[in-house]
């Protein structure tokens, strides 16, 4: 690929990363708002609906072993169909719990499938030695957009612009609208790109060679559900805020996020693997803790919703969720040990699979956690999966 192509599918990928970033921003990101104003549910069944949600994850590794043929491009372009599917279905057509369930499935197929493609793509678009640096800008467009998405959701519920109880769900479809666009950039991608070579062999990829990885997508799974559910669960359950708190606080996650990723990325192209690993397992191990003393105290009634203390947890869940900035880290340790460059896109889908059976398994059992012996104890579990990070790292060279 020339100098030229490559910049210009730069361009093009960077525009297709911040419309998805907005439709999650629109869609994805807010759905614990959408099942508690909605449908009414309790932090058991929060836990358990991840089930659907986060299901498609595991089939991912099948789904990319099956459709490698197609390229990279061409996965993304049927990842973002299925996400624009359970836009449409959610947003326009007010589906019951059963329906919702269904369509959350195909809408969540569709996100996973892009997640390895995303970063498979950003690497095979970086030059020589600067890796981690375009992970990092990548990232940051990402961030950007998404925090763009936030305030349009804050904006939106402050107003009454948006709302759960009308018919069409405008946040949903407007995803919808930018899922679409996103589809159409692909596209263009594909047309002005050189055709990669497909995926030949078909088989599922494992090997010892990669168990590092393995590992941190592991750990990974269980800490996602810190920021995916119960982080946002102690600010809508405990504390009793609702869509555009959330959409607030996530505007300076993304604020924080648009600046922090490309120093982790440039970080990571100076310090190496090992290094950022250890970082990344001790702002877990502090982040967390910190959220669940706080949460506890909240849960036990110590300080109530008009204490200073709770400034405190604002800020301890923006901590919290800046964990998942450290998501580029494990790409790359994948594309530097792999064994063949055509292997990097099956086994990241593979490491996808890993992190959510890790997702399934530890959602419900972190609710009944919650439920059984307080919101302290599912932060304490998911911070000692940082010892997966430490012993990852003590595998690795450099």
């Amino acid at each position: 690929m020339t100098q030229q192509k490559r910049q210009q599918a730069v361009r093009l990928f960077a525009a297709v990363l911040a419309l998805t970033a907005l439709a999650n921003g629109l869609g994805s990101n807010i759905f614990s708002n959408y099942f508690n104003e909605v449908f009414h549910i309790d932090s058991v069944q929060r836990g358990f609906i991840e089930i659907p949600r986060e299901s498609p994850g595991i089939l991912c590794m099948v789904l990319v072993a099956a459709l490698g043929f197609m390229g990279n491009l061409w996965m993304s372009v049927v990842a973002q169909a299925l996400v624009l599917v359970g836009l449409i279905v959610m947003g326009w057509m007010s589906p019951g719990y059963g329906t919702m369930l269904v369509f959350l499935f195909i809408h969540s197929l569709g996100m996973h499938l892009f997640m390895p493609l995303n970063d498979a793509i950003s690497m095979d678009l970086a030059e020589k030695g600067k890796v981690g640096e375009t992970l990092g800008k990548f990232k940051g467009v990402n961030t950007l957009f998404s925090m763009v998405a936030a305030v349009l959701v804050f904006l939106g519920f402050r107003t009454g612009l948006f709302s759960f109880e009308a018919g069409t769900i405008l946040p949903f479809a407007l995803g919808a609208v930018t899922t679409a666009a996103a589809i159409v950039l692909l596209v263009m991608m594909v047309r002005s790109m050189p055709r990669g070579e497909g995926v030949k062999n078909h088989k599922l990829l494992f090997r010892k060679r990669y168990m590092p990885y393995y590992m941190v997508t592991l750990a990974n799974g269980c800490q996602k559900r810190i920021k995916i559910v119960f982080a946002p669960w102690v600010i809508i359950n405990l504390l009793g805020q609702g869509a555009d708190t959330v959409a607030l606080l996530t505007i300076v996650v993304h604020l924080a996020g648009t600046w922090l990723a490309p120093v982790i990325g440039r970080m990571l192209d100076r310090l190496g693997v090992k290094k950022m690993l250890l970082l990344e397992a001790l702002y877990i191990a502090v982040s967390f803790s910190v959220m669940g003393w706080l949460a506890g105290m909240l849960a036990g009634g110590t300080f109530g919703l008009r204490d200073p203390l709770t400034w405190l947890v604002y800020g301890a869940y923006v901590l919290c969720v800046l964990f998942e900035q450290f998501n580029m880290v494990h790409s790359y340790m994948m594309r530097s040990i792999a064994l063949d460059p055509s292997e990097v896109t099956r086994t990241l889908s593979v490491g996808l699979s890993v992190d959510h059976v890790m997702a399934i398994i530890a959602s419900p059992v972190m609710g009944m956690i919650w439920k059984a012996w307080g919101v302290q104890y599912v932060f304490a579990a998911a911070m000692l999966s940082a010892l997966l990070q430490v012993a990852a790292a003590a595998m690795t060279e450099k």
